[in-house]
């Protein structure tokens, strides 16, 4: 008896929290395909008991960023209206003021997913931090996992890692990619661990310990 109680109170939760009825009687059904990641999506949530129609409320989901898709259907003869949200996924976080998801598609920072990788600068192409970010992957759970990105047009790129700080200069061509794989897998085998990387030389590599 006291886990089927349990199992009915775990539906009334779910649907009172993806249930919302605004002023104008209108019943909004939400289904959130990816959950709730975002402070955003509470936001929207609140907006919705001011919604008077549904081409208005039609209006409020096509303002929201986060959103990557959705699909609206209304119940026939009824004044309700069921929507299935999928949620873009950050993947980095650019200036300190957006998230960027696997397409480069950037929607607002609300600083509720953190612990991603910080990207700073004036970047035209985000291909690159793509790039860097792939490259990066492997070593997830080493001393070089990937912390921070920053570019400026003087220094070029410069890359902190939980180790070091790597220092890539202004191009990434094919052979500083190369240069820089080369470079980390070589120190990963010999266990070395230097305070500066700088890759900025066309061979080779300056390394800094201490």
């Amino acid at each position: 008896m006291h886990q089927f109680l349990k199992y009915l109170f775990t539906i009334y939760f779910f649907i009172s929290f993806n249930t919302f009825l605004n002023a104008s009687n209108l019943i909004v059904d939400i289904n959130y395909e990816s959950g709730m990641q975002l402070d955003s999506q509470k936001n929207f949530n609140k907006r919705l008991s001011l919604v008077t129609s549904k081409k208005e409320l039609r209006r409020l989901l096509d303002s929201q960023d986060w959103i990557s898709s959705y699909s609206m259907r209304s119940l026939p003869f009824k004044n309700e209206v069921k929507i299935s949200i999928t949620n873009r996924t950050p993947i980095f976080i650019l200036n300190k003021n957006f998230y960027i998801d696997k397409n480069l598609k950037k929607f607002q920072f609300d600083s509720t997913v953190t612990s991603l990788v910080n990207v700073d600068g004036d970047i035209k192409d985000l291909n690159d931090v793509m790039l860097l970010l792939n490259l990066f992957s492997i070593y997830e759970d080493t001393e070089f996992a990937l912390i921070s990105i920053d570019f400026n047009h003087t220094r070029g790129w410069l890359v902190n890692t939980n180790s070091s700080e790597i220092k890539l200069g202004k191009e990434l061509d094919f052979k500083k990619i190369k240069n820089i794989k080369d470079t980390l897998n070589y120190l990963y085998d010999k266990r070395k661990i230097p305070k500066i990387i700088d890759l900025r030389y066309k061979d080779g590599a300056a390394l800094k310990y201490g």
